[in-house]
């Protein structure tokens, strides 16, 4: 009778190990997941505010050039007067590439860091894509949300949003 107590005993501790194992393994899935899922958050709301920011622009900036926006469809003409702000960022302050793909169309890009600024916060890289030929202007923005602002790393998350008009 004791060697039957001692194998009940080791057979339900085996069983209550075995289930202490499966829920640590459910529960250390999900809390990964869970992190992946706010990092992704992180993303698209940087990429939803670099939206924001060149579609503020495009349509609030003053009258350059008789066009009101902070992006030109040309490199030969003056664009992005100062004082255009994102994020408590004056974005004309930060690079931009302003690069001409045709005599009628161009394309600006920029980096907006938000939070403080650091490799840590997250980031929007921000295309604004304008084409004017002479009867219809076109604008497409393209903003790639970064859950950090780091070039590298197994944690780094883009989510990307698209507009056009």
């Amino acid at each position: 009778m004791k060697g039957f107590t001692v194998y009940f005993a080791v057979l339900v501790a085996s069983l209550a190990l075995a289930i202490g194992f499966a829920i640590y393994d459910l529960v250390s899935r999900e809390l990964a997941l869970s992190a992946v899922a706010t990092q992704s958050q992180y993303a698209i709301y940087a990429a939803d505010t670099g939206v924001e920011c060149a579609l503020y622009w495009d349509f609030k900036a003053p009258v350059l050039n008789g066009v009101r926006s902070a992006f030109g469809t040309s490199s030969s003409a003056s664009w992005a007067p100062s004082g255009i702000d994102c994020a408590g960022v004056d974005i004309t302050s930060i690079p931009w590439v302003h690069s001409e793909t045709t005599l009628l169309a161009a394309t600006t890009t920029f980096t907006l860091r938000l939070g403080g600024g650091t490799d840590s916060d997250p980031c929007v890289d921000v295309e604004v894509g304008k084409n004017d030929n002479g009867t219809t202007r076109s604008t497409i923005v393209n903003a790639y949300g970064h859950n950090n602002c780091a070039t590298t790393g197994i944690l780094r998350v883009e989510r990307q949003l698209q507009v056009n008009y």
